[in-house]
């Protein structure tokens, strides 16, 4: 396999974790990162982080984020810093560094995770809507930059995906009602956003640049109206 070594930053979370499962099932090379390696809202480990990486990598893969609930009125000055350190600003800064060493091929990717509320806004999630709507911002431009190298730039948005993350910001009962307005009539199942992160990295998605893909079992084409 061509183009095959991956550099995935959040793989310790559900998703992360089934993104380098399904990607190294079919043969790419995948560097992951968590928390333990790599502390993104700390300058230091970003800048040690960086210090180690030799390796030149074909697809760079952006899967790490906090999302905390808590409404605007009592987000604390630290949080607010947070969100978008994490979310956004640090990946921002390690990408920037590992450019000069991304190879100019007709299909390198970069591949960051979004969310619905990148979208649309939610009530007690300001820091974290408001990272990824910059973070779409962040997509369209560096793939403007960066598509004369053949480097292509995409956003996946999940829906309400079953994680752990889900099940400790949302309470049971709320996820039995919130099912009911999906389309699908479920959660999604996170080797469902890795599927589609693993096709934007084949050279299937060559075209594909500068969009966002939305993952979410119809909840944004209107099913969350559905009150019947």
């Amino acid at each position: 396999m061509k183009n095959k070594d991956v550099l995935l930053i959040g793989a310790g979370g559900d998703i992360g974790q089934c993104i380098m499962k399904i990607l190294t099932e079919i043969g790419y090379e995948v560097t992951g990162t968590s928390r333990d390696d790599l502390e993104l809202r700390d300058p230091v480990s970003v800048e040690n982080f960086l210090c180690n990486q030799k390796n030149s990598y074909n697809h760079i893969i952006f899967a790490a984020a906090i999302n905390n609930p808590v409404m605007f009125k009592d987000i604390a000055d630290d949080y607010l810093d947070d969100a978008l350190q994490v979310n956004l600003i640090a990946f921002l800064k390690i990408l920037r560094s590992l450019l000069g060493q991304m190879p100019d091929t007709q299909n390198s990717s970069i591949t960051m995770i979004s969310s619905l509320f990148g979208l649309i806004g939610r009530q007690g999630r300001l820091p974290y809507s408001m990272s990824k709507h910059a973070m779409m911002g962040a997509c369209k431009t560096l793939a403007l930059e960066l598509g004369v190298r053949g480097i292509r730039v995409n956003t996946v948005s999940p829906g309400f995906i079953d994680t752990k993350l889900t099940r400790r910001n949302i309470q049971k009962t709320h996820l039995t009602r919130l099912s009911k307005l999906i389309p699908a009539g479920r959660l999604g199942k996170p080797r469902e956003i890795a599927e589609v992160i693993a096709f934007l990295l084949s050279d299937k998605a060559n075209y594909i640049n500068g969009t966002d893909i939305v993952i979410d079992g119809g909840f944004m084409a209107g099913g969350f109206l559905n009150y019947d």
